[in-house]
């Protein structure tokens, strides 16, 4: 087979664009820091760093999910201790007006710091978390207390809770519910020993001055002692729910931290690897340079000698 000039010329030119694309794809990785650029780098590489990118997505949404219900039960445990405080200071009003001894003036503002003590425990069932009220189920939009909500007398007093639970999804298929039934905190509308009903009762009782009206106030002490047990179980509840949210957040953690490692392993290049490679590539088209100036340098006259 003749080698003519011409197919030397070719055959250099595609060696050398073939060496000056091996510098070119190294100069890329050292410049971005990333092994795959595009999908035809690795086609199963850039397969895997997508389901990775996929999962890193997922998990930090499952985190702010965490983060936020985390942030919800804590709210709900912060009205849970001031109920809680709320309750053991009226078990202290009732003992001390408890007694026929009590003077009129002391019951008449034992009197007024109930009602205020009262309205404070309907503001906190009508508690919102970020504009959501926290004690009407999947009714989150929606007032669950009225005004006055242990006077049973008055029909336009009346209340129904939604019953409905409020879930953030913490994990593929794993749902955690952060609201808590109001009926479980206060009590139901019309029972007689909900919360409301019963501070409604020790305002009446303290209205009468009678012998009655101080056997109705000893009798409210173990009403009051019963709705303070109820709101510290639901308390309890809520610690159990935010152990879980923290144990959860804790384990996404780690698992995040895992596939962003195993991103990096696949997506990233390994810049010594990397350089050495560059200052080969560069060797070998600087070497292709000098041979093909030496090799085309004859011209026709020299081949006519």
């Amino acid at each position: 087979m003749r080698i003519t000039q011409s197919m030397m010329s070719r055959s250099m030119m595609s060696n050398l664009q073939n060496n000056f694309k091996r510098l070119d794809k190294y100069q890329e990785q050292l410049m971005t820091n990333r092994r795959l650029n595009r999908p035809s780098d690795d086609p199963v590489g850039v397969a895997s760093a997508l389901q990775y990118r996929a999962e890193i997505s997922s998990t930090s949404q499952f985190e702010e999910n965490v983060e936020d219900a985390n942030s919800w039960m804590a709210f709900t445990d912060s009205v849970l201790t001031e109920t809680t405080s709320i309750i053991q200071r009226l078990s202290e009003l009732a003992v001390q007006a408890g007694t026929d001894t009590v003077p009129d003036d002391a019951r008449i503002n034992i009197q007024q710091e109930v009602d205020q003590l009262y309205q404070q425990l309907v503001s906190l069932g009508n508690s919102q978390f970020k504009g959501k009220y926290i004690f009407n189920g999947e009714r989150v939009n929606e007032k669950p207390y009225t005004d006055d909500p242990g006077n049973t007398t008055d029909p336009s007093n009346a209340y129904d809770l939604d019953t409905g639970d409020v879930n953030y999804q913490i994990g593929a298929g794993i749902y955690v519910g952060v609201n808590l039934q109001g009926d479980k905190v206060f009590g139901e509308y019309g029972d007689s020993a909900s919360l409301f009903k019963v501070l409604d009762d020790f305002k009446t009782a303290l209205a009468d001055t009678s012998t009655s009206g101080t056997t109705a106030i000893q009798n409210i002490i173990p009403r009051l002692q019963t709705n303070l047990e109820n709101v510290i179980t639901a308390q309890a509840e809520v610690g159990g729910k935010q152990n879980r949210l923290e144990f959860t957040a804790s384990r996404l953690g780690d698992l995040n931290l895992n596939y962003v490692s195993l991103q990096s392993l696949t997506e990233d290049a390994d810049m010594p690897s990397v350089i050495t490679e560059l200052k080969t590539a560069e060797s070998i088209y600087q070497a292709s340079l000098d041979t093909m100036a030496r090799i085309i340098r004859p011209s026709l006259l020299d081949f006519l000698r």
